[in-house]
């Protein structure tokens, strides 16, 4: 009876952990079949641990990753990441112009106004399904 009840509290506390992390403003910029795109949120931690977002998944494109944008002297370019951490009490911004997610190769053309899902994984909230709008980058959103 006594291991029924520690299952029972244990499986009680992985949503609460799941909560610790939330993600805040999701969308997708708008894109082409068979071209790149990128999606951009905010990774809210309410926790007292820090959490690490190690990958992303999507049906929408035939590779995903998650990427930075980088400067070299006068050049910019992007790169993949392996690890983002997320300090605990902390938010971690993914933008134009700074760390995103990037759809590499979309199956599909993906419109403004339409709704699209992916998958975060995070080493300690475990998988976080998100729901993003697709819309179009504001001018000079990038410098936010």
């Amino acid at each position: 009876m006594k291991k029924l009840f520690l299952l029972f509290v244990a499986l009680c506390a992985v949503p609460v952990m799941a909560q610790k992390i939330t993600i805040e403003d999701p969308w997708i910029r708008a894109g082409a079949k068979d071209l790149n795109t990128g999606g951009f949120f905010v990774i809210k931690n309410n926790g007292d641990a820090a959490d690490t977002l190690y990958q992303f998944e999507s049906s929408i494109a035939e590779v995903n990753q998650v990427h930075e944008t980088y400067q070299q002297g006068d050049m910019m370019g992007m790169r993949e990441t392996k690890q983002i951490v997320i300090p605990a009490k902390s938010e971690f911004v993914f933008k134009p112009g700074s760390f995103h997610i990037m759809f590499i190769k979309l199956k599909k053309d993906i419109q403004n106004g339409t709704k699209q899902q992916f998958t975060l994984f995070f080493k300690q909230a475990g998988k976080i399904k998100v729901t993003a709008e697709v819309r179009e980058m504001k001018k000079n959103q990038h410098k936010h």
